[in-house]
């Protein structure tokens, strides 16, 4: 590579830095690296570079503030953007304030090669048009000079070839575009305009001494092409991950439908898109739709069978299983059946692909430009990878739903069988028929109350059912007994709830069912029962647990004692707080009597 071209690395990343320096010095660049914005102009100002690879983000400054600040100093340096953040903004950003090109992280390494050497010939090549500017006859590219009046003065052979038009001594043509007349100003410029398919950078200098305006131009068509390119690939880049997060957020077919056809609709040239499901009686029925409005999709009439409305692209590709493209909608004979739509959107070109899902087809996405020929080979790829996307989505909501179906059932199964424990223990001992039923209730609400999640209320429940079912083991002349118990039958009471851990600890729940059950009579300062657990050693489901079954009990007609109360039953918890009771179960429950008004079921 002559003349070993400079090129500068700013990033803030040492090891990149390190990597890229290292494979540029190898490929014959000389090289200067810079962590941050103040180092990388520091560094531009010392050396003449001709390209700096700038990170988007630095740590004291944009990459495009370094790269406005390199080019306000040295305007031929070449800027490439790299950045590890997709944004269409800024990609667009940065190409208007003069960046080369803007490249994504990963990048792979041959692509960054390009783009430097690229740059670098630009680079190069604008330098070449200032040298040449004392001989601008043995120029390649077009040179003009223009005085004041806008009159054309001179034109080199590469100019008086692009414009033949033009005449020594008449006003420059229009296609010149409009420029500063101030020779005296001595100001640069550099701007771009199009003539016909092709475009060219002009470099506008003023030469005060002879009072005219020199105009150098130089054809970036292909740089202007590969700048298209990249902004389109960065756009469908940007689009495919938006629906890519919305995948995993999705709650509904319908949903992730209108999000694609949202995202889809904001691509260049795009008029509309839309979704339609394959229905019975070969009907494709519009399911979700961006651009359109509800009476154009209302006539449409699309079918997926052989018949005149199944012949458009939709139902081919419903039809075939197949990606189809029209280039040309208006001189398309597919589409007689809907001129009338095609000439009042403007629809020019169109592409549609199916749905598929376990080889079968659930639908068609089609997409419409203003545009024609606008569906290239890279475009079709894109569709399909968003096709697949879809269809990925929609498997995995119908796999959700089918899952959610079976754990409802299994919820219901668990339920009834909980259920039905908690009715066989009521028989047993009909004197406190209801406790376990009205426990889980107050267990519930109180665990709502403390924010904690549905999961885990769910789990409340049922531990409010069981908590109890280690009285199965506790002869029932002992629970229904009317007079106080003995210090032996107290002790049989007292231990059901290591029974109940007993005959519940094998059983597969998806939550602490067996030791809240063991734990429910313990308390925080540890005089509770059977392990005398203090304070964290206890699990918070216990803890809830505990309060509820204690207001409850308090609250309600025993054999052996008449209810104390529910005003009773606070004062136990409220002067116990923090004692016994965990002081944000004691809080919650009082809300709900206090605040909420809250009433067991069978007393409301």
């Amino acid at each position: 590579m002559k003349n070993s071209p400079n090129v500068l690395v700013v990033d803030d990343d040492a090891n990149l830095r390190k990597t890229l320096a290292d494979i540029l010095r190898f490929k014959g660049y000389t090289v200067a690296v810079a962590a941050n914005g103040a180092e990388a102009i520091a560094e531009a100002a010392r050396t003449a570079m001709n390209v700096a690879l700038i990170d988007l983000k630095l740590p004291d400054m944009s990459g495009i503030a370094v790269m406005e600040k390199i080019k306000a100093a040295s305007p031929f340096t070449e800027a490439i953007i790299l950045t590890g953040h997709a944004s269409m903004d800024s990609a667009v950003e940065a190409t208007n304030k003069g960046a080369f090109s803007y490249l994504l992280k990963p990048y792979e390494i041959d692509s960054l090669l390009l783009n430097i050497r690229h740059a670098v010939d630009r680079q190069q090549n604008q330098q070449e048009i200032v040298r040449l500017a004392s001989f601008p006859e043995m120029n390649p590219n077009p040179v003009l000079e223009i005085n004041v009046a806008g009159e054309i003065t001179y034109l080199n052979p590469a100019a008086a070839k692009l414009f033949p038009q033009l005449v020594i001594a008449q006003p420059a043509s229009g296609m010149l575009g409009d420029f500063p007349l101030d020779a005296a100003s001595g100001e640069q410029a550099v701007r771009e305009i199009s003539i016909g398919n092709a475009t060219f950078e002009q470099f506008l200098s003023p030469v005060p001494e002879r009072d005219l305006i020199r105009i150098y131009m130089l054809d970036i068509t292909e740089r202007k092409q590969h700048e298209v390119k990249l902004n389109r690939l960065n756009q469908r880049l940007n689009t495919l991950r938006n629906i890519d997060e919305f995948l995993l957020a999705a709650e509904s077919e319908e949903a992730l439908f209108r999000v694609v056809c949202a995202a889809l609709r904001g691509l260049d040239d795009t008029v509309g898109v839309i979704i339609a499901s394959r229905q019975t009686g070969y009907v494709l029925k519009p399911v979700a739709w961006a651009g359109f409005d509800e009476t154009m999709i209302a006539a449409l009439n699309i079918r997926w069978d052989d018949s005149e409305y199944g012949r458009g692209l939709m139902g081919i590709a419903a039809r075939e299983k197949k990606t189809m493209v029209a280039a040309d909608l208006e001189n398309d004979a597919r589409y007689e059946p809907w001129r009338e739509i095609v000439q009042t959107w403007q629809l020019k070109s169109a592409a549609a692909v199916p749905l598929l899902a376990e080889g079968d087809t659930m639908g068609v996405l089609a997409i419409y430009s203003g545009r024609c020929n606008s569906f290239d080979e890279e475009t079709i790829l894109f569709l399909i990878e968003v096709a697949n996307d879809i269809a990925m989505g929609v498997h995995s909501l119908r796999q959700d739903r089918k899952l959610r179906a079976t754990l409802d059932s299994l919820r219901k199964s668990l339920d009834g069988t909980v259920e039905t424990v908690a009715r066989m223990m009521e028989m047993r001992d009909p004197y406190t028929a209801g406790h376990e039923r009205r426990v889980a209730q107050l267990a519930c609400d109180i665990g709502k109350a403390m924010g904690l999640p549905e999961r885990q209320v769910e789990g409340l429940r049922v531990i409010g059912y069981l908590h109890d079912i280690g009285k199965i083991a506790v002869p029932a002349e002992i629970l229904s007994k009317p007079s106080r118990l003995t210090e032996v039958e107290l002790a049989m009471v007292k231990s059901h709830a290591k029974a109940g851990y007993d005959i519940l600890r094998d059983m597969e729940f998806p939550w602490p069912v067996a030791q809240a059950v063991w734990q429910h009579h313990e308390r925080l300062d540890g005089t509770g029962y059977p392990q005398g657990l203090k304070g964290d050693d206890i699990i918070l489901e216990a803890r809830i647990l505990m309060v509820a079954d204690v207001v409850e009990a308090m609250a309600s007609h025993r054999p052996y004692r008449p209810a104390i109360g529910l005003t009773g039953a606070l004062a136990e918890i409220s002067t116990n707080r923090g004692k016994y009771y965990d002081e944000r179960v004691v809080d919650a429950c009082l809300r709900l009597f206090i605040e909420s008004n809250f009433k067991f079921k069978d007393d409301a």
